[in-house]
């Protein structure tokens, strides 16, 4: 028997060992360079590639000693109070145990005042009225003049160029620092700033007799809402803000007080329900109160309490707001239900914020109607210390404070620098709590954006106040990888998206606590997040790997080796609403106000590389949108080689076709993805593979390829594919059994099969003879079939095929055992076998369109759901059925295209009174319209527009209107719409 031929590999000769690579040292600096005005501050950090500071020392380049106001501590050098003669280099030197001496050096510059800045003048005005900003510059000296603005933007149609600035209907957003720069001919330049102080902007409701505003009504509010009030009460009860859809009836949501405690009471599709907040407000206190709802969930949250849930909703219904919305009170108590307040009193006390849906309300600008206002005063006891000039503002204490030079903080209590213009120069300024700091945009650098540093895609280097803004990740499919090289371990954002610009709503946060990597991701107003954590905290100075991952509610974590970790949240999963930029390092500060369940505010200390979004590379710069304070990657003041401790992990990614397989393994077992493997469903939507293609079936209010279109499902109802409703069964008839049973459907269809009603057992039951009622169209043909007490009738009728696209009328009845089944006006009967049982037990809801694995909840009486339109549903209970609002469940559902009569001709007749041969309201009401249509009176052909042949033609005519209806003949959704005649 010969033996297989075995292929050894030539022998080699053992290599030498490798000559040992010296050690890679270098030293850093974190700030290569300064220029600062005489008495600004300043820290300088040296620190080596393997973070030793063994015998470091700073000291001048020019061996002068450091002066009184320059020390080092530790491995820093601190510049305090600088003067002119502090400008100069400073080196740090560093020797290592092998006796070499590394240094680098840092530059510090004194910068002249580019202007002179006069102190400022307060200029007074109530909110809506005119002010008039005068620049007070030397006009004898013939100046040219430009005014700009210290912190937010200038009025439109502003005149920028003149001595004097006027701004039109002022609010609270108006008020600030104004600087009037004049330049005189002998090259001076002389900034004169003002300061606007608008009054009467926060409302107070006094109820004496009555105090309210009024809005629109909230916008968009069907499925998803959020809104805040900051509010300062007086008294422990009173309504803060209602909307409500009609005078004392209907859906509503009210805000109110009841003994100092916040209550949320709102009505959607008539359940009242009530939701406290856990603690009891201070009177003469600022409060924020918070209301978010997201389809079946919500929550309401004061202040800093824990958020107190709504109660388990276990349908989605809809709200519907029609009239305005009113805060602090209502025109007349008769248009809150009863169940709407406590007590029927308004608000006593201020309101200084108000946001919709995230947009904040200019309060006094806004409102429609003011009734009863007075205006509250915030400033009244002088919040601001040290000369700080105090701004009423809609924040939630009410007022900002203007400091003085040399102080900083929210009340001016701090000593500090404060922005001035022009600091940070291509950059922006930011005040905080300890002073100022710069914003630098892309390639600039310096603690006031003085200096130009090309960044490269590499990597990028971030600090506490750094951060980079990318597009927002799809929902459907959160999953973002990056590589973080950390030079600190203090608690930092590493990732931050949101649905919100506000503490409230859907987010995903990547931050590092403790030195542990941590996951949190909260979705559709639950009150706690989920939260995923690492097991071993990142190791310093070394490149760890990390993947954030959320599929079908799970939220995923893959950090460096370790196995991965798994959370999800309790309940079914939820579809994650993402509206911000994607914030990668930290996030801008001066727009986002991160949640508060994240509890960590400070950007990352150290690299970011390789950023993956959905396992697409993202391009560290080419893609930025927005970003500030970003540096390169550990090679600034570096003597050696960079400081990477090997190469970068690999990105696992699929190969291309043309690309080179490097192990045997992979030439056995290619790589085959998945076409679901990226998760292209977005909003919840479920992926499946269909002829090697992702086929995404969509949730009910969601559309399109890939669900990502929103849509808002009424009385019609468009399916496809795989796709049902699951109505509630108190729409057709809350009993569960029943003697007689009927129901109405109008359709359009091209296909020959397909389910279009079921009732029966519950959702999810396997069927094993229970009773049902079913209509299907079947080989083209309605029918209708019934099961009572075991015994079982199938009516079909064959005379009207339904498949032809055509709007077609189907009524079934049943009464006992006998049923009834009428197409078009063509009526069918049948009855079963005699039976002891008259009532039918249908405890299921009731499916339209089809249903979940059809074969096996029908006993394989049916296969396929049913794809055209269901245009209109009646049962006994309600009539016509809203059915976005009714269904508990629903899958591949759409709104129907919109329908045209195109008509064959066109008649002009003399209409007589009495002649209902061609009233248009006659035949609306009975029946279809002829294939003609009918015009009256007839057109004056002198006064119509004509068109290029010189006939004339009339546009004023666009649709007829047509109703059948159901069990009465009269259906008043039915309307064929007409298009002009051309």
């Amino acid at each position: 028997m010969t033996q297989p031929s075995v292929y050894l590999p030539p022998l080699r000769p053992t290599p030498p060992p490798e000559p040992e690579v010296p050690r890679d040292y270098s030293l850093k600096l974190d700030q290569q360079s300064s220029k600062l005005h005489v008495g600004e501050s300043t820290e300088v950090e040296c620190y080596s590639s393997d973070n030793s500071y063994t015998n470091v020392i700073w000291e001048r380049s020019d061996g002068v000693p450091l002066s009184a106001n320059i020390r080092q501590v530790g491995n820093r050098l601190v510049i305090s109070q600088v003067t002119a003669a502090d400008a100069g280099n400073y080196v740090c030197k560093c020797q290592t145990d092998d006796g070499d001496l590394y240094t680098t050096s840092y530059e510090l510059a004194i910068e002249e005042e580019p202007h002179e800045l006069r102190r400022p003048k307060i200029v007074h005005a109530n909110v809506g009225d005119q002010a008039q900003l005068i620049c007070g510059a030397d006009e004898s000296r013939q100046p040219t003049y430009h005014w700009s603005r210290q912190y937010g933007q200038m009025q439109p149609e502003s005149y920028l160029l003149s001595s004097e600035l006027s701004l039109q209907d002022v609010q609270a957003n108006d008020a600030g620092s104004y600087i009037c720069t004049a330049d005189y001919n002998d090259g001076e330049s002389v900034d004169y700033p003002s300061i606007l102080v608008i009054t009467g902007v926060i409302p107070q409701f006094n109820q004496q007799p009555l105090s309210y505003m009024s809005f629109p009504t909230l916008p968009d509010s069907a499925f998803n809402f959020n809104f805040e009030v900051t509010f300062r009460p007086e008294s422990a009860n009173g309504v803060i803000l209602f909307n409500g859809q009609t005078r004392g009836a209907g859906d509503y949501i009210a805000l109110s007080l009841k003994d100092r405690y916040v209550e949320f009471r709102f009505d959607f599709g008539g359940k009242p329900m009530v939701v406290r907040a856990e603690q009891p407000v201070e009177l003469h206190e600022w409060h924020t109160a918070r209301v978010y709802r997201s389809r079946r969930d919500g929550y309401i949250q004061l202040d800093e309490q824990h958020p107190v849930a709504f109660p388990t909703l276990t349908q989605v219904p809809q709200l519907e707001l029609i009239e305005d919305l009113y805060i602090g009170g209502v025109p007349n108590w008769n248009q809150l239900p009863a169940e709407a307040a406590a007590h029927q009193t308004g608000f006593v006390g201020c309101i200084s914020r108000l946001t919709l849906q995230g947009r904040t309300i200019e309060l006094m600008k806004d409102a429609k109607l003011k009734e009863g206002i007075t205006s509250c005063k915030p400033c009244a006891a002088s919040p601001c210390a040290n000369g700080g000039i105090c701004l009423e503002s809609q924040t939630e204490l009410a007022y900002t404070c203007v400091c003085q030079q040399g102080w900083t903080g929210r009340n001016c209590a701090v000593e500090g620098t404060q922005c001035t213009p022009g600091l940070c120069g291509a950059g922006r300024c930011e005040n905080t709590e300890l002073g100022m700091e710069c914003l630098c945009p892309l390639n600039r650098t310096g603690d006031r954006c003085q200096y130009m540093e090309h960044l490269n895609e590499h990597s990028l280097n971030f600090k506490r106040n750094s951060y980079a803004a990318y597009k927002t990740p799809r929902v459907s499919r959160i999953n973002v990888t990056l590589s973080l090289r950390p030079s600190s371990l203090r608690d930092a954002v590493l990732l931050y998206t949101a649905e919100s610009q506000l503490p409230s709503g859907d987010y995903v946060a990547l931050v590092l606590r403790d030195g542990h990597v941590e996951l949190i991701i909260n979705t559709a107003a639950r009150p706690k997040p989920v939260v995923v954590r690492s097991q071993k905290p990142l190791p310093l100075h070394r490149w760890t790997r990390v993947e954030v991952l959320r599929r079908q509610g799970e939220s995923i974590l893959r950090v460096g080796d370790e196995p991965e970790q798994r959370a999800k949240a309790v309940g079914g999963p939820r579809t994650l609403s993402l509206k911000t930029p994607l914030y990668v390092g930290g996030y801008d500060r001066s727009t986002i106000k991160i949640n508060r369940d994240v509890n960590i505010t400070e950007g990352f200390d150290g690299c970011i590389s390789r950023l993956y979004d959905s396992m697409r590379p993202v391009q560290l710069l080419a893609a930025i949108k927005d970003a500030a304070n970003l540096q390169n990657c550990g090679e600034l003041n570096e003597i050696g080689n960079n400081d990477y401790d090997g190469e970068l992990p690999a990105v696992p990614v699929a190969p291309t076709s043309n690309s080179r397989v490097a192990h045997r393994e992979e030439e056995q077992q290619p790589y085959a993805m998945s076409p679901c493997a990226n998760e292209p469903c977005e909003n919840g939507g479920t992926c499946t593979e269909l002829e090697q293609q992702a086929v995404c079936a969509c949730s009910l209010g969601y559309s399109g390829k890939h669900c990502e279109e929103h849509i808002q499902v009424s009385f019609n109802a468009s399916f496809r594919g795989n796709g049902y409703l699951e109505v509630d069964r108190s729409q057709f008839s809350s009993e569960i059994d029943q003697q007689y049973t009927s129901a109405v459907v109008v359709f359009s269809t091209s296909k020959p099969n397909g389910l279009l009603l079921w009732w029966g057992q519950k959702s999810g039951e396997e069927f094993t003879g229970q009773d049902f009622i079913a209509l299907a169209v079947v080989d083209g043909f309605v029918e209708y079939a019934l099961r009572l007490d075991g015994e079982e009738v199938v009516i079909r009728n064959g005379d009207t095929p339904v498949d032809d696209g055509q709007r077609h009328i189907v009524i079934v009845k049943r009464a006992d055992n006998t049923a009834i089944l009428e197409v078009d006006r063509i009526s069918d009967s049948g009855e079963t076998r005699p039976t002891s049982k008259k009532e039918m037990h249908l405890p299921g809801n009731v499916f339209i369109g089809g249903i979940p694995n059809i074969s096996r909840f029908t006993g394989k009486r049916y296969t396929h759901n049913f794809n055209g339109c269901i245009v209109f549903v009646e049962g006994d209970a309600v009539g016509q059925i809203n059915l976005g609002k009714a269904s508990v469940s629903g899958v591949n559902v759409d709104t129907c295209p919109v329908e045209y009569w195109n008509p064959s001709s066109l008649i002009y007749h003399d209409y007589e009174p009495g002649d209902k041969r061609y009233d248009p309201n006659f035949f609306d009401k009975i029946d279809q319209p002829p294939p003609v249509h009918i015009i009256y009176p007839r057109p004056n052909l002198n006064q119509l527009p004509q068109n290029a042949n010189g006939y004339a033609y009339d546009t004023s005519v666009r649709a007829v209107g047509v109703a059948v209806t159901p069990l009465t003949l009269l259906v008043s959704s039915l309307i064929w719409l007409l298009p002009a005649p051309s």
